[in-house]
């Protein structure tokens, strides 16, 4: 499969932006915003590349708390579908040990290159890093809110981040991952495998709860 290198780094950088926290350290009085969590980046990633799951993850919440609504439920899923987003969108993800994982360093290296984010971790015992804070500066805020938002091509990411966000941006990465290995087609993917898309089952669903066809 072809990377976009350009595409990976927005993704990335975009879900830092829409899924931290705000930061206050006089200390470092340049970062504004931090993430923590990798295993919640891979997650969420995941869900913006791969459009099917988004649109069965959105079905599986409405049957658990009616949120999205019905309606809005049917809306969202069905302009997934008409604007051919399985077939144009999805951005196929390797399933390692722990589930979808894209290696993430060379995006970092990228984005903390240009000012737009620093990453802190501390190692472990056998030498790993471990406990990962990616903190955004005000240079990449600044950048994102007066640059990039106004960017047509970059208008899919934005909206499928906020997407995201309204409908899971609650969960952990562990939820995240909990309730991806739920779904069988992931679970059973083999290890060094690309995830296969479920499509098929998305219309299934769909159909099963608006009584109608995508």
């Amino acid at each position: 499969m072809v990377t976009n290198p350009y595409r990976e780094r927005l993704r990335i950088l975009l879900i830092l932006y829409f899924f931290s926290e705000p930061y206050h350290n006089s200390l470092q009085p340049a970062f504004v915003q931090v993430f923590r969590s990798e295993v919640k980046i891979q997650k969420i990633d995941f869900l913006i590349r791969y459009p099917s799951y988004l649109c069965y993850e959105l079905m599986r919440l409405y049957e658990e708390r009616g949120s999205p609504n019905f309606t809005d439920l049917r809306e969202i899923i069905k302009t997934i579908f008409d604007h051919q987003e399985p077939q144009l969108r999805t951005d196929e993800m390797i399933r390692f040990f722990y589930g979808a994982y894209e290696e993430l360093d060379d995006i970092l290296v990228f984005l903390k290159s240009v000012g737009l984010v620093d990453v802190s971790s501390r190692k472990s015992v056998g030498l790993r890093d471990i406990q990962k804070e990616y903190f955004l500066t005000k240079y990449g805020v600044d950048k994102i809110e007066k640059i990039l938002y106004s960017l047509p091509a970059a208008r899919w990411y934005f909206d499928r981040c906020e997407l995201i966000k309204q409908y899971f941006g609650d969960l952990s990465g562990s939820a995240f991952k909990n309730r991806q290995y739920d779904i069988e087609v992931y679970r059973d993917t083999p290890l060094g495998n690309y995830i296969t898309d479920i499509e098929h089952l998305v219309k299934e669903k769909y159909s099963d709860l608006f009584h109608t066809q995508l």
